[in-house]
């Protein structure tokens, strides 16, 4: 059984602000991308990485690939993040049977959370980490509260998500047209109840200039 990941690094961190993207910078020492890269690098779990990067990037992704043996592939990503992952499929179709597609802006991925997907992805076809709701969440329009949402049932979700490669694939071909802003929807929409591997919430992407102070304060405390 072969399991590949495909690492999305092809936004361009327009929330972030700034000419790199955030996935580019340093952090300590090393650029965000890295630190998800070197666990895919040690799990016994991850046979090969699909790099993808925007327009403009190709030395980075050239250098990325030289350095981690993991890294069988690079290419442009697309406009979209469903763009981006879809040309990270048909890279892969044929090549592996389950496939961990993960945000390269989120770099506290764990060799322990890797294994646990993996396995329970043998048994649920789709599995992802996730956080409980500790704060009382609101259903909100317009700035004002429609309604209040039970914490109890509210998960946010963060990556990797792993699939079973012909799954996720056939979701992304029936549902084509969608811009969906996670990939288990591709699969939802097909009936799939995925599985859910409640996770700590170090594992959080970053996406504004104070997320990377926490970062920074993460990798200098030890607390990853």
């Amino acid at each position: 059984m072969k399991i590949c990941a495909i690492l999305c690094a092809a936004g361009k961190g327009t929330r972030f602000g700034g000419d790199t993207p955030k996935q580019f910078l340093f952090l300590k020492g090393k650029m965000i991308i890295e630190y998800s890269l070197e666990m895919f690098e040690k799990s016994r779990f991850i046979d090969g990485v699909v790099l993808l990067v925007p327009q403009g990037f190709e030395d980075i992704a050239r250098s990325l690939k030289e350095k981690y043996s993991k890294v069988v592939y690079w290419d442009y990503g697309g406009k979209e993040r469903a763009d981006t992952v879809k040309k990270g499929l048909e890279i892969l179709k044929n090549k592996c049977d389950i496939v961990a597609i993960h945000d390269a802006a989120r770099p506290f991925i764990t060799l322990q959370l890797i294994e646990k997907l993996v396995k329970e992805v043998e048994v649920h076809f789709a599995v992802a980490p996730g956080i409980l709701a500790k704060d009382t969440v609101k259903f909100v329009v317009g700035g004002h509260i429609q309604k209040t949402l039970p914490r109890s049932n509210i998960c946010l979700i963060q990556t990797p998500q792993v699939f079973k490669f012909d799954l996720i694939y056939k979701g992304y071909e029936m549902f084509k047209n969608e811009l969906f802003t996670d990939d288990l929807q591709y699969v939802e929409l097909m009936g799939i109840k995925p599985k859910i591997i409640e996770n700590s919430s170090v594992n959080f992407k970053i996406t504004t200039k104070e997320d990377l102070l926490i970062a920074e304060a993460i990798v200098e405390k030890g607390y990853w």
